[in-house]
């Protein structure tokens, strides 16, 4: 009738026969340091993914900044000025790339288990297999992506974009321009000779802005999920070469949903909006 245990109704009624109240008595020890929703919302949490990291549930509870670039007066200043001067910008034309690496048997995933049960492994190999990833989208979708061992330079940044970037980069409309970091390779002065040649607009992030490209949110997610995929992998006792990891940076690429390209691209207007209303410093994106 109630919808209670019994159990529950009888602590409540032996309560009230000793104290004449139903309310409860102050808990003895140390105080919980989280709320009832916030342990149902960490609860739910877990439920969806238990290989969640402890910073990003922290994050998720408390609201806690994540860790930044520390910015010089320079850089601040410079930040601001650049939002100032791409305000009015069209970014549905825009095309954002950059690199990143990954690397087998990262163990960046903390997974929880019940007391009592045995303790996970992950088996982890000494000298882990690395692979570098050029990638770009805009906000129609992926541009082109691509995957290579060697180190990059002038000279294999020129290449990528002669076979991914040129070729490509009409889906992202008529008046394409394209937004790249500061790298060495980047500014160079055979890559600035290759963009005259080519005709290759470009506008540069100011220095120490992962918050406004786009492309980190991006590489975060891929990398999630391909760790979760070679987890998966090895604790099916399959064994996993270069060529099987390779296969899965790729198949994670290629199902990115097409909206995630678009609420990314189109991410931009509120992030230069924030950097202006915070005086150039950092944002929280």
């Amino acid at each position: 009738m109630t919808g209670f245990p019994k159990s529950t109704v009888y602590d409540i009624i032996n309560h009230l026969k000793k104290t004449g109240s139903v309310e409860h008595l102050p808990v003895p020890g140390r105080p919980l340091v989280l709320t009832p929703k916030k342990r149902r919302y960490l609860g739910r949490l877990l439920k969806n993914d238990n290989a969640t990291t402890s910073a990003l549930m922290t994050t998720k509870l408390n609201n806690l900044p994540w860790s930044v670039p520390l910015l010089k007066e320079s850089h601040v200043e410079a930040r601001l000025q650049w939002a100032l001067n791409h305000i009015q910008d069209d970014w549905t034309h825009t095309i954002f790339l950059d690199e990143s690496t990954f690397q087998t048997f990262r163990n960046a995933q903390i997974v929880r288990y019940k007391a009592g049960n045995p303790h996970p492994v992950h088996p982890m190999v000494k000298h882990p297999y690395k692979v570098h990833v050029w990638g770009a989208f805009c906000c129609q979708g992926p541009i082109g992506v691509a995957l290579f061992t060697e180190n990059m330079n002038s000279a294999k940044y020129r290449e990528i974009l002669q076979s991914q970037l040129l070729p490509n980069a009409y889906h992202a409309g008529y008046g394409w321009n394209f937004q790249q970091d500061n790298a060495p390779m980047h500014t160079a002065k055979l890559t600035h000779q290759f963009f005259v040649i080519n005709n290759v607009p470009v506008i540069d992030w100011p220095a120490n802005s992962p918050d406004l490209n786009p492309i980190e949110n991006l590489w975060a997610i891929l990398k999630g999920n391909v760790e979760r995929r070679v987890n998966n992998w090895v604790m099916k006792k399959k064994s996993l070469g270069a060529n099987d990891f390779q296969g899965i940076i790729q198949q994670e690429w290629d199902n990115i949903d097409k909206n995630l390209f678009f609420s990314l691209a189109d991410s931009m207007s509120d992030r230069i909006n924030m950097v202006i209303e915070n005086n150039g410093y950092t944002i929280n994106f």
